[in-house]
C-alpha cells in the first residue's frame, strides 16, 4: 500500500472513528428523549428524530460551535492517541519514513570497516533472520491506530461482499417470482395504488422465496407478496397490506434503508450504531401504519391491526436485507404498533412543533463540532449515565406486566355485562363477584367471569370494556343433526380411522357489538369430545343461518399419532396462481374451503393439530 493511498485511507478511517463516537452520543441522547416523552411523540416523529443520527454519520465536515454537545463529551479525552492520530495523518507519514529509514541502515554496509574489499556474501540463514526482522519492524512501526485500520478494512470488505451476493440472489428471486394479472387481484392492486397516490409503475409479485409482504426495490420498485399469505386473505385485509406496502413505496423507505444499510458497513464496530438502525427501523414501520391510517377511517383502525396480527401468524421471517422495506415485527414491536394503531388520531400526523422543535434543539448541539480550546477534558460520567438511563428506559417497558390474578368486578362493570348476559339468556343471570385475568396474543388484558349456575361465561376487555365475548352451555341436540353430521364429515377428512362422538353439552359463543349495543350476528357453536374440538361458525355464511367448520383441533399423545388425511394440494382457478405451488395450503375440492394446518405442543406437553378452514379469497 502506497504511502499516499494509506494517508488517504487513514483520513477516512479517522472520520469515521470520530463521527462514529459523536453519532453514538447523539443515539443515547435519542433514545433517552424517546422514553421521557414516549406518550407525547406521534408515531412520524419518533421515526424523523433519527434524522440527526444519520445526517452527523455522513456530515464530510461540520462548523465548530460553542454550543456542541461535544465541548463536553469528546474523542480527545476518552482516547486522545487514536484522535490524534486519526486527525492528522502526517503523524504516521513521518513514523513510517523514520521506520523505513532506520531499516534501510541496517541494510547497508558501513564504508568505514568495509572499505574497498569485496562484501561477503550473505548465508541463506542470515537473510531469512534479516527478512524477518524487516517485517516485524513494520509491524511495530504501523502501531496500534493502523493495525485497528486494517482490522476495520476487513470487517468493512467483507460486509459489502455479503451485501452484493444477498442483493443479486434477492434480484434473482424477483425474477423468479410470478407477476399477479388476474382481474379480481389486480383491480384491488390498482384501486389501493390510487388511494395513496402512487403515480409510478409499480409490479405485484407473488413469490415464495423473499419474505414477503414486502417492496423490493426504489427505481422500479415490486410488491411481493406469499401465495401462501394471499390465499388466506379477504378483500379488506389484502387492501391494507398493500396500503402498507405502498406507504413504503411512497415514504422512499427502501432508499432510506439503503442509507443505513451502508451506514452500518461503515460503522460496524459500533453497537450503538446497530442498535440506532433497529430502533429506526422499528420507527419507520410504525410510522409507515400512521401513514395508511391517515387514508382510513377511524372504524377502519381495528381492522387494521388485525390484519397486521394475521400476517405475522403466517410469516415470521425479517427485512434486514436493504433492499427490501415490508410489514414485520417482533412480538413486542408488534405489541407497541398496536397500541399505536388502537390510540391513532388523524390529527397527530400533522405537522407537531415538539417534534420539529426536538430535531431542531439536536441538530443545533449535534450537528456542530466542538471549539478547539474547549474540546481538551471530558467529564466521562456523562457518557456511562446516558447508557444507564437508555438500558433503564427500555427494562422499564419490559417490566411492565399486571401482575394480578383474580379482579374484583365493580357495580359499573358488573351492571353492563348483566345487561349484556340478559340479551343472550332471556333473564337476569347472576354473575360471581370475582373473575380471572387472561391475555390474547398482543397482551391485551381481558377478564373471564362465569354465572354462578356455571351456564354462562362472558370476557371483556378490562380497559374498556368493549370487547365482549358470551358463552353459553347447550345441549347437543340444539345442534341440528344435519349441522353434526357435516361436523362429522370434517373430522373424517383428517383423521377416518378414529370413532368420533360428541360430548352431551355444546358451547356456543356469541360476541357484543358495543357500539350499537346489541348483539353481533355472528354465532360460532365448539363441539367437543375426547381428544378433539370442532368449531362451527356462520362467520363466512352469505345469509348467517347456515353454519360452516371454522377450526378443527386435535390433541395427541404421541407425535407418530399425527398423520393428517387433508387432501392433497389441487390448484383452483378462483385463487388466481395457475401452475403455482401452495406450500401447506390444502385446497379441498369437495367443500370448496382452503385448509391451514399447524401443528404444536402445549404447555403441558399435549400435541395439537389446528386446522383452520377458509372459503377462497375470491368468494
Amino acid at each position: 500500500m502506497g504511502p499516499t493511498l494509506h494517508t488517504s485511507l487513514l483520513s477516512f478511517f479517522g472520520w469515521v472513528i470520530r463521527g462514529s463516537f459523536m453519532a453514538g452520543i447523539l443515539a443515547l441522547l435519542v433514545l433517552a428523549l424517546q422514553f421521557l416523552l414516549k406518550n407525547k411523540l406521534e408515531a412520524r416523529w419518533k421515526y424523523l428524530i433519527w434524522l440527526p443520527v444519520a445526517i452527523r454519520l455522513l456530515l464530510p465536515w461540520a462548523p465548530e460551535s460553542s454550543l456542541s454537545l461535544y465541548n463536553v463529551l469528546s474523542l480527545e479525552a476518552i482516547a486522545p492517541g487514536i484522535h490524534q492520530k486519526t486527525q492528522d495523518p502526517l503523524v504516521w507519514k513521518e513514523a513510517m519514513r523514520a521506520s523505513e529509514d532506520a531499516i534501510d541502515g541496517e541494510r547497508s554496509p558501513n564504508p568505514e570497516t568495509s572499505g574497498t574489499s569485496e562484501i561477503p556474501a550473505l548465508s541463506h540463514e542470515s537473510g531469512t533472520v534479516q527478512e524477518r526482522g524487516f517485517w516485524w519492524n513494520k509491524i511495530k512501526q504501523l502501531g496500534f491506530t493502523n493495525g485497528l485500520m486494517l482490522v476495520w478494512l476487513a470487517g468493512v470488505l467483507f460486509l459489502a461482499a455479503k451485501t452484493v451476493y444477498d442483493h443479486l440472489r434477492l434480484k434473482q428471486a424477483l425474477r423468479a417470482g410470478r407477476s399477479i394479472e388476474t382481474p379480481f387481484l389486480s383491480a384491488v392492486f390498482q384501486e389501493t395504488k390510487q388511494l395513496l397516490g402512487i403515480n409510478s409503475k409499480v409490479r405485484f409479485v407473488a413469490s415464495e422465496r423473499i419474505p414477503g409482504p414486502a417492496v423490493v426495490g426504489f427505481r422500479e420498485p415490486a410488491v411481493v407478496i406469499s401465495p401462501r399469505l394471499l390465499v388466506t386473505l379477504r378483500k379488506e385485509q389484502l387492501q391494507y397490506i398493500l396500503a402498507h406496502e405502498f406507504a413504503h413505496i411512497q415514504r422512499r423507505d427502501v432508499a432510506v434503508n439503503w442509507m443505513i444499510h451502508i451506514i452500518l458497513i461503515l460503522h460496524w464496530f459500533n453497537p450503538l450504531i446497530w442498535l440506532a438502525a433497529r430502533k429506526a427501523r422499528q420507527a419507520q414501520e410504525m410510522a409507515c401504519d400512521a401513514c395508511v391510517l391517515d387514508r382510513m377511517s377511524p372504524q377502519q383502525n381495528r381492522a387494521y391491526g388485525q390484519t397486521i396480527i394475521h400476517v405475522l401468524e403466517h410469516f415470521s421471517g425479517s427485512h434486514h436485507q436493504p433492499g427490501l422495506a415490508g410489514l414485520s415485527a417482533t412480538h413486542k414491536e408488534m405489541k407497541r404498533r398496536l397500541i399505536m394503531i388502537k390510540q391513532f388520531n388523524k390529527k397527530s400526523y400533522r405537522l407537531s412543533i415538539l417534534g420539529l422543535g426536538m430535531i431542531l434543539a439536536l441538530g443545533s448541539v449535534t450537528l456542530v463540532n466542538a471549539k478547539e480550546s474547549n474540546a481538551a477534558s471530558i467529564p466521562q460520567k456523562a457518557s456511562v449515565q446516558a447508557e444507564q438511563d437508555s438500558k433503564a428506559a427500555e427494562a422499564t417497558q419490559d417490566q411492565q406486566q399486571p401482575e394480578k390474578k383474580k379482579i374484583q368486578l365493580d357495580q359499573t362493570v358488573a351492571a353492563k355485562l348483566q345487561k349484556v348476559l340478559k340479551q343472550v339468556a332471556g333473564k337476569e343471570v347472576k354473575l360471581q363477584d370475582v373473575g380471572e385475568f387472561s391475555y390474547d396474543a398482543v397482551d391485551t388484558e381481558f377478564a373471564e367471569v362465569e354465572s354462578v349456575d356455571g351456564q354462562y361465561g362472558i370476557s371483556f376487555d378490562t380497559k374498556d370494556v368493549k370487547y365482549i365475548t358470551v358463552s353459553e352451555k347447550l345441549p347437543l341436540d340444539k345442534i341440528s343433526k344435519k349441522d353434526q353430521e357435516m361436523a362429522l364429515q370434517e373430522l373424517k377428512k383428517l383423521y377416518p380411522n378414529i370413532t368420533y362422538a360428541f360430548d352431551k353439552e355444546v358451547i356456543m359463543y356469541r360476541h357484543y357489538d358495543d357500539k350499537n349495543a346489541k348483539l353481533s350476528d355472528r354465532v360460532t357453536y365448539a363441539l367437543t369430545g375426547k381428544n378433539f374440538t370442532v368449531q362451527l361458525s356462520n362467520d363466512f355464511s352469505q345469509n348467517k343461518t347456515d353454519l360452516r367448520a371454522s377450526k378443527i383441533v386435535m390433541e395427541f399423545d404421541d407425535a407418530n399419532e399425527i398423520e393428517s388425511q387433508v387432501p392433497k394440494t389441487v390448484l383452483n382457478q378462483d385463487a388466481n396462481f395457475k401452475g403455482a405451488t401452495l406450500r401447506e395450503v390444502k385446497w379441498d375440492n369437495q367443500s370448496n374451503n382452503y385448509r391451514f394446518v399447524n401443528h404444536h405442543t402445549t404447555k403441558k406437553g399435549t400435541l395439537v393439530e389446528e386446522t383452520v378452514i377458509r372459503p377462497t379469497l375470491a368468494n
